[in-house]
């Protein structure tokens, strides 16, 4: 549960709802999505299941071992609108034009799956238009720390342009473990796990643990083939912005923001 000395609204709505592998896949331990790299998918209604592995927990200020519980966890993918777009790598040559250019049918691309085996409560991160863009879950137990924990969702089918140079569109996510409810000045190995992409936002976490190691979800072409005029075509990459992370990755609890402070 969080700390009984933060006697407050936000540790109230906390305690009762929240209480609460690629290069960067490969990482060791750090908090991925189970299923890294899938297929396009045209199905009607088309779903990939799918879910983010906790690896551990906040490591404590003694030996820096992974010691501290996990509270809640969230989650956010890009929303395609003023997303950072590259090619060829995460941080290659940067395209000027839009997502619509490499992906047909991206806006909302998440669904939750109801399961409670960890924590108690799940919320959708939706931007104004109503796409749900992603999700945080916490509260009643804890993730002991030395256990992983698995939170079950599903990404809507994605198709590839077919008239694009695209072989894979990799999304970067953004993810936050959370081991203590604190202001953004109270950042550190021991209270967050940030696995973000370092974009100028406030969740960079310069020199943490998780620093510019965010978990990323490749979509390969299957469908159409590459036009011939592509060669062998590009990797293009899409990651949240700034403003993007600023405005979606937080706990917002009955109109009031939990995490961060």
């Amino acid at each position: 549960m969080f700390r009984s000395a933060i006697m407050n609204y936000r540790a109230f709505a906390l305690m009762g709802i929240i209480g609460l592998t690629g290069a960067w896949q490969s990482a060791h331990a750090h908090t991925r999505l189970k299923t890294p790299v899938i297929q396009e998918n045209a199905a009607n209604h088309g779903s990939n299941y799918n879910d983010v592995v906790i690896g551990h927990g906040c490591q404590n200020t003694t030996d820096g071992a992974s010691t501290i519980d996990t509270l809640g966890t969230v989650v956010v993918f890009p929303d395609g609108k003023d997303s950072i777009i590259t090619t060829g790598t995460v941080d290659g040559a940067a395209h000027t034009g839009t997502l619509s250019d490499f992906v047909t049918n991206w806006g909302s691309p998440v669904t939750i799956i109801q399961d409670s085996s960890v924590f108690s409560h799940q919320e959708y991160i939706k931007d104004s238009l109503g796409n749900k863009l992603g999700f945080w879950t916490g509260g009643g137990k804890v993730l002991k720390a030395g256990y992983r924990g698995v939170f079950p969702f599903t990404t809507a089918g994605v198709v590839i342009e077919p008239t694009s140079c695209a072989k894979s569109v990799t999304f970067v996510v953004a993810i936050a473990d959370i081991c203590e409810i604190t202001d953004t000045s109270g950042f550190s190995n021991a209270t967050v796990q940030l696995w973000t992409p370092a974009v100028g936002s406030i969740y960079d976490g310069v020199g943490l643990h998780g620093y510019n190691s965010p978990a990323t979800l490749k979509v390969t072409r299957s469908i159409a083939p590459l036009p011939s005029s592509c060669g062998d075509g590009v990797d293009v990459f899409v990651k949240p912005s700034k403003a993007q992370l600023e405005r979606d990755l937080r706990i917002n609890f009955n109109g009031t923001q939990i995490w961060p402070k």
